[in-house]
């Protein structure tokens, strides 16, 4: 399961309504200032203590901001085994 963001532009606006730069952002939850362009930008996600860091520093709930994809691999079947 992955944490991404739902809209970057929108996750850029909060910051910026917020007062915080990308740069402050990161330093703000105690990342580094590459992993929080990232998770800005939508490059990279974040991982679950980010993520509830994230939504704590702006005041919002976890769906506001993000969402969980779910990556499943698809099922194989045991039909391409031949029975002698």
């Amino acid at each position: 399961m992955k944490i991404k963001l739902i809209n970057v532009d929108e996750f850029k606006t909060l910051l910026l309504m917020h007062g915080f730069t990308q740069r402050s952002y990161g330093r703000a939850i105690n990342i580094s200032e590459p992993y929080a362009n990232q998770i800005a930008n939508g490059t990279r996600n974040p991982g679950p203590l980010v993520a509830k860091k994230t939504v704590d520093l702006l005041q919002v709930s976890f769906n506001d901001i993000f969402f969980i994809e779910h990556a499943c691999k698809s099922e194989q079947s045991d039909s391409k085994k031949e029975v002698i």
